[in-house]
């Protein structure tokens, strides 16, 4: 996995100069700047052969640059690599002290990380207008994160990873549509968890939804 992300994040980088040497003025790659108002929708836990909702949804954001490789026909390919911060919260879930004394309610947790999508797409005109649908992967891996306790006495284990907890390395694939607006591009996608995020013998996905507005230059 982390063979792929480096790939990935080399290809990125390099791929549009090296693009721009061979094309034309009209089609050579352009650089952005794209932020997003991210949902994310946590799964159900799967375990021992049940579900169990363990988590309510949150909110984050994005920020990065892409590079957008018109490849022809209307086709185009758009790597680019981003910076994010996700949050949610744990469902109907109590932490108690050594006392049995309930003095946490569903507590919410966070990451912070970077993403690299890779993401193919199609531009057709509507009326007077334009639209694209694109599609493709997303690797994304977490550089920091832990659980929020407003008070931490007994001195909980607040760290998401490790053997037993979350991987910081996730697999994601992302649908969406988009609007061009002369230098602008007004988006929306959905990207939908594709490998597990526990490290163990439970298992569950992590899902967002994001608007997102991209500045081309």
């Amino acid at each position: 996995m982390k063979r792929v992300i480096f790939l990935l994040t080399l290809a990125t980088l390099f791929l549009c100069p090296r693009l721009a040497a061979q094309e034309s003025e009209d089609t050579a790659p352009m650089w952005g700047v794209r932020a997003a108002f991210d949902i994310n929708i946590p799964g159900d836990w799967h375990i021992n052969g049940g579900n169990v909702k363990m988590y309510k949804h949150g909110y984050g954001g994005t920020l990065g640059t892409v590079c957008n490789l018109y490849l022809g026909k209307g086709f185009y390919l758009e790597p680019g690599v981003s910076l994010f911060y996700d949050s949610y919260s744990y469902s109907d879930l109590g932490v108690t002290d050594a006392g049995g004394n309930i003095f946490a309610i569903d507590p919410s947790l966070y990451k912070f990380g970077l993403r690299v999508p890779v993401v193919a797409g199609y531009s057709f005109g509507i009326g007077r207008g334009a639209m694209s649908v694109f599609t493709g992967p997303e690797l994304s891996v977490a550089l920091a994160g832990k659980v929020r306790l407003d008070d931490n006495e007994e001195d909980f284990d607040l760290g998401l990873f490790g053997p037993n907890g979350q991987n910081r390395f996730a697999l994601s694939w992302k649908v969406g549509i988009g609007v061009p607006l002369d230098s602008w591009f007004v988006s929306i996608d959905a990207s939908l968890g594709v490998t597990d995020v526990y490290r163990s013998e439970v298992s569950f996905r992590e899902h967002r939804v994001s608007v997102g507005l991209t500045k081309y230059f």
